[in-house]
């Protein structure tokens, strides 16, 4: 597989990624956490901009398909500012599980 072909399956993936966090069963899930994080960064307390965070990924170790973002434990999901969610990617990567 050359250097452009893998790269085109990240964008690829990267894509298909976003389009999902239009999915009314992440947006019902969403809606959720930022309810029970009490509209606000856990991280700082800032109640506009707010994101909801997955603290892992998960995939499946068989077929390599990444978990759908509805698909996690309430556990796994933070609201975060989008101030804080940039920091906390820039200073720990996203654990990736393979499950």
């Amino acid at each position: 597989m050359t250097t452009s072909s893998i790269t085109s399956a990240k964008t690829q993936e990267i894509e298909k990624y976003r389009q999902r966090l239009w999915d009314p069963q992440w947006l019902a899930l969403r809606k959720k956490i930022l309810k029970r994080d009490g509209f606000a960064c856990r991280c700082c307390g800032k109640e506009e901009g707010l994101h909801v965070h997955h603290r892992q990924y998960h995939r499946d170790k068989k077929t390599g398909e990444w978990k759908k973002p509805w698909d996690y434990e309430e556990i796994y999901l933070i609201t975060v500012c989008d101030k804080c969610h940039k920091e906390g990617h820039r200073l720990y990567p996203v654990p990736i599980k393979d499950i």
